[in-house]
């Protein structure tokens, strides 16, 4: 059963980034609105935040205490302690764009998307790799570049294209960083995939947006579940080597009656992911 990580965790807007870091034990997520990080430490369950200049897609951990974080224009080195943002990759964005989800593939390699926030938003947003200091233009052509993830064994990516409804697959080289055979794995209409995550059998999980819930696909682009949730603005999730799933949401957007309707959106929730399923191995 889904129920919310804890009820004194603030609300967030635009909650996004799930990220859980096995090395402290500490979920990771940010509010891009609300242009903060947050930091949850399970064992403890100390919360912890950071206010920064900017609006903040992602944030993850650094061995040296400090946050690769992603701001509006470029990817940042954060420290928490005395709340320096040093820029490590800009990009010269037209109005109305800033940078999205990130994610880190199985080589440590980061992986970033841009969005378009106009009202009605041309495909001129574009998918971007990290390489020292330059944000390396991938792929262009998008609305909104969206949720990453990688198979088991690293050799396929899975990339989120919101405003067409689709998750790219990708053949992926580790050791290069370089996609080839772009493909489509799921499509559907009046679906806004969001963020990506991959359990321990090589399944794939979806936040979707505006759909209340978490869906889960085989690696053959089969339907195995969804996990629904109470609340319809599902952004991003990430699953911790437990089995404990956890999932961030937004407000962004709702009406005042749709938020008393759904008064916990904007909550982080989670639940053990395997209670009640059985697992079912997938190979790569």
């Amino acid at each position: 059963m889904i129920e919310l990580l804890d009820v004194e965790l603030p609300l967030s807007q635009l909650g996004e980034g799930a990220y859980w870091s096995k090395h402290s034990s500490t979920f990771y997520w940010v509010d891009i609105a609300g242009h903060k990080v947050h930091a949850y430490r399970l064992p403890d369950k100390v919360h912890s935040s950071w206010q920064l200049s900017k609006e903040v897609s992602f944030a993850f951990p650094q061995q040296d205490g400090h946050l690769l974080v992603g701001l509006t224009d470029g990817v940042y080195d954060y420290n928490p302690e005395s709340g320096e943002e040093v820029p490590i990759a800009l990009l010269d964005l037209p109005s109305h764009h800033r940078l999205n989800d990130g994610k880190v593939d199985p080589a440590g390699r980061l992986w970033v998307g841009t969005i378009n926030t106009a009202d009605e938003p041309s495909e001129t947003a574009a998918l971007y790799v990290l390489r020292d200091d330059r944000l390396e233009e991938v792929e262009g052509s998008y609305a909104n570049a969206n949720g990453k993830a990688w198979s088991l064994d690293g050799t396929v990516m899975y990339h989120a294209n919101t405003s067409r409804g689709t998750i790219w697959k990708y053949d992926y080289d580790v050791e290069t960083g370089a996609t080839s055979n772009k493909r489509v794995f799921v499509r559907h209409e009046d679906w806004n995939p969001d963020g990506l995550c991959i359990d321990p059998d090589g399944n794939l999980l979806i936040a979707v947006f505006g759909g209340a819930r978490v869906e889960v696909y085989s690696h053959r682009a089969e339907h195995v579940r969804d996990i629904e949730l109470p609340v319809p603005n599902v952004t991003s999730c990430d699953l911790t080597e437990d089995g404990t799933l956890f999932v961030t949401t937004a407000f962004d957007g709702m009406s005042l009656e749709a938020r008393s309707n759904a008064p916990q959106s904007g909550a982080v929730f989670n639940c053990h992911y395997f209670d009640g399923h059985e697992r079912n191995v997938n190979s790569q």
